[in-house]
């Protein structure tokens, strides 16, 4: 995660309440379902995120 000004080509650009969020596109489809919030104790929060499960080099499942 970053703080940017702008969007950058291929960037999905969401607005809520004056707030925009550029994500690019691997970003937009693992958050499609996620809450941001934020806390003054613990900062950004993000729940609900969509992770997908990888193989890894000895074919074992695993959560990236």
């Amino acid at each position: 995660m970053d703080i940017a000004n702008n969007s950058m080509e291929g960037d999905t650009t969401l607005e809520k309440d004056g707030l925009k969020v550029f994500l690019e596109q691997n970003a937009n489809r693992m958050l499609s379902e996620a809450t941001i919030d934020f806390s003054d104790e613990q900062g950004f929060l993000i729940s609900g995120t969509q992770s997908g499960t990888q193989r890894d080099s000895c074919g074992e499942s695993c959560c990236r």
